[in-house]
């Protein structure tokens, strides 16, 4: 008789390994290109973690870089970073989705499931219509900003090259990377400049929103607009949902309470918004509130910044931007989350109420878990990088919070990394692009459910 017993099951990758693997091989496989001769610009072969180091900060979009991008690599290898940027930045699942989709395969539940887990969505209802709403409006953002930079850059750099630099910047600002063709000091070249600050400032932004709050925000100016001009539809504050609030409530706060707090910190300091005028260091102020937040640009000498404003810089990169979007933090609900958990118990409060809604206690949960995971981690890679990276620790500190933030600013210390601390920085910026996500998955699987209910004990807190 015919036994299957001895047959074992067949191992599958679970979605959260999926998604994290993804990234993975993109990097290794951006790697290997970025090592071929042709790739740099002298011809020669880039070092083997230096290609790496380039390849993570590409895909994890966070645009920290040990070689200069202009001049180190030749044309073909910008234009395999400009794709590993766009990969990383809406997504390896996604861009798999689009290959389905131009294929024209059919999409199973276990990939809808994939695509869901991967914008960390509720459920997986619509989530073939969502994807090619994001594939499609981000390539119309990107398209906007790329017209947007033309108008400075063709004129200035010709027609080829200034259609290139508006393309590559337009892609690199939305999706948060920060990598620029244009000098070894980003933007600073550029401080003044009001048009290319707020072109910038304007797809960093709506890049870390998040497709979701895109979506809402479309439909409800919609509704707006028909509401004011006929009486039919509705407001816009009544067709977003509790998410989009907070999203934009807590991303407006942060960028005007930034450059508020970076203004009052600088605006003395000789050798950051000190030596420009009262308008250039306000234009300067916001950049900084915005770049800080995951996007990796600098108008101004991180290395000449105040302490507070040092400190400000960890804390709003430590935060990052939206969830969905992409940008990288533990996010901006989060933090909204957090406040109104404290607010609270303060109150004296059972629940905690935003915009008229509760927040359930497994979100509160969640939020709290994703802090303290990250700041063990941050703390932890800080500890390493005072063992293997000499120097200024402040320094080393500004860079384990720039790379875990996926934010990709720093004071100067990315080139004259030791090889085990360019190893270091290289996995926190994987972690940073994929570490939230995943842990949050791993925080709302259930493997077993038991039901035992425990005497309450009695710890004392505080």
């Amino acid at each position: 008789m015919y036994s299957n017993s001895n047959i074992k099951p067949r191992k599958t990758f679970s979605r959260v390994q999926v998604i994290t693997l993804s990234f993975l091989i993109a990097i290794f496989i951006g790697t290997f290109l970025l090592m071929l001769p042709w790739m740099s610009a002298d011809g020669k072969v880039t070092p083997f973690v230096d290609a790496l180091f380039t390849a993570t900060t590409s895909v994890c979009v966070t645009g920290l870089v040990t070689v200069t991008t202009a001049s180190h690599w030749s044309s073909l290898g910008h234009v395999v970073i400009l794709l590993l940027i766009q990969l990383g930045g809406l997504g390896t699942i996604t861009m798999m989705s689009l290959a389905f989709f131009a294929t024209g395969r059919r999409i199973s539940l276990q990939n809808r499931l994939l695509m869901a887990d991967a914008f960390n969505l509720d459920n997986n209802r619509g989530i073939v219509r969502f994807v090619i709403h994001v594939i499609r409006d981000s390539l119309i953002v990107e398209f906007i900003g790329a017209l947007a930079y033309g108008l400075y850059f063709v004129p200035h750099f010709g027609v080829a090259k200034g259609i290139w630099y508006s393309v590559f910047h337009s892609i690199s600002a939305f999706c948060n990377a920060g990598i620029d063709l244009l000098a070894p000091n980003s933007l600073m070249a550029y401080a003044g400049n009001w048009w290319l600050n707020i072109v910038t400032m304007f797809l960093i932004i709506f890049g870390g929103l998040g497709f979701t709050v895109w979506n809402e925000l479309g439909r409800g100016l919609q509704n707006q607009y028909y509401y004011q001009k006929n009486g039919r539809g509705k407001r816009l504050k009544n067709t977003l949902s509790q998410h989009s609030k907070v999203v934009l409530l807590t991303t407006a706060i942060l960028i005007i309470g930034g450059a508020l707090l970076y203004y009052l910190f600088e605006h003395n300091n000789p050798a950051t918004l000190g030596r420009v005028s009262t308008s250039q260091a306000i234009l300067e102020a916001f950049f900084q509130s915005v770049t800080t937040r995951t996007a990796g640009f600098v108008t101004i000498s991180q290395a000449d910044l105040t302490i507070p404003s040092v400190m400000l810089t960890v804390f709003l990169m430590f935060i990052g931007g939206s969830p969905t979007g992409t940008a990288g933090g533990v996010k901006t609900t989060t933090l909204a989350v957090i406040i109104l958990e404290v607010k609270a118990i303060i109150k004296g409060e059972e629940d905690v109420i935003c915009f008229k809604r509760k927040i359930s206690r497994a979100t509160v949960r969640k939020a709290i878990a994703i802090t303290v995971i990250s700041v063990i981690v941050s703390v932890i890679a800080v500890l390493l990088m005072y063992f293997i990276q000499p120097g200024d620790m402040t320094a080393n500190i500004f860079e384990v919070y720039s790379a875990l933030g996926t934010v990709g600013i720093s004071r100067d210390l990315t080139p004259d990394l030791t090889t085990a601390a360019k190893y270091l920085i290289t996995f926190c910026m994987y972690l940073g692009r994929v570490g939230p996500a995943s842990i949050l998955l791993a925080l709302t699987k259930r493997e077993h459910q038991v039901n035992i209910k425990y005497a309450t004990g009695n710890i004392r807190v505080g």
